[in-house]
């Protein structure tokens, strides 16, 4: 089958949604609650960046609740796999196109953020960074120490294993949105939503990942009148029409 996603075709959708850092599923109430009322399986997955969770396991086991998740949409019936994801979450859905073991069809990336490769903020955690890598050299990368995070500008310590740390913050690991784009192989249609203005990412224009994505006639660039936040919601219309827009598989 080729086209765009019909009516018969919709239920077949299934969406990972990716939330951002010390946040939780709920924050995407309203969009799947939308994509749900499209007919679309949507599954919210709590990853270890959430605030109950505290970085409990390293960016490379985070991404294998991502398999879990896509499996589970998989037998439940789902053909078409998009991955969406918000700040942080939105760099975990760019980092699974790259490193993910299953197949996925679209990705969706919501006012990303985490960019240990900028230079400000691997300066603003770079003591912390020089602290994991030290402990991992030193044979101590399984014990727990205090390290500082850094979120949207705001700033706090946590207490995990040096090992899982230097993952999140390693400036050349997984969480390097360019360098994961650079290593993706299949052509997988992106939209780079930004909030707005505002955002972190504004200034590094298209160049940061857009332009590095591999090209796709669906790829598009968005940048919406929102603030970090408010994006998910304020641009469920938007995500919506492009979904539905998507080229669909052969999945008779």
């Amino acid at each position: 089958m080729s086209g765009s996603l019909c009516a018969a075709t919709e239920n077949k959708v299934g969406v990972v949604l990716i939330h951002g850092k010390w946040g939780n599923p709920s924050q995407f109430n309203s969009l799947a609650k939308s994509m749900s009322s499209k007919g679309y399986m949507v599954l919210t997955p709590l990853m270890p960046w959430s605030k109950v969770r505290g970085y409990d396991i390293d960016y490379s086991s985070a991404l294998e609740i991502v398999t879990g998740t896509i499996q589970e949409l998989r037998k439940s019936g789902s053909a078409v796999i998009v991955l969406a994801g918000h700040s942080k979450g939105a760099n975990a859905a760019i980092a699974y196109a790259a490193y993910g073991r299953e197949k996925i069809d679209a990705v969706i990336a919501i006012a990303p953020g985490h960019m240990p490769d900028t230079v400000r903020f691997h300066q603003s955690i770079q003591s912390s960074l020089k602290k994991a890598r030290e402990m991992i050299d030193s044979g101590k990368g399984d014990e727990r120490a205090l390290f500082t995070h850094r979120n949207n500008g705001r700033y706090a310590d946590i207490t995990m294993t040096a090992a899982a740390y230097f993952s999140y913050y390693d400036p050349e690991g997984m969480a390097s949105m360019p360098l994961s784009t650079s290593r993706i192989t299949q052509r997988i249609p992106l939209v780079w939503i930004l909030a707005g203005t505002t955002d972190v990412l504004y200034d590094k224009g298209r160049d940061y990942v857009f332009d590095k994505w591999p090209r796709h006639p669906h790829n598009k660039y968005l940048v919406l009148n929102s603030v970090h936040r408010e994006a998910p919601d304020d641009a469920k219309e938007e995500i919506l029409r492009w979904i539905e827009a998507l080229p669909s598989p052969d999945i008779h």
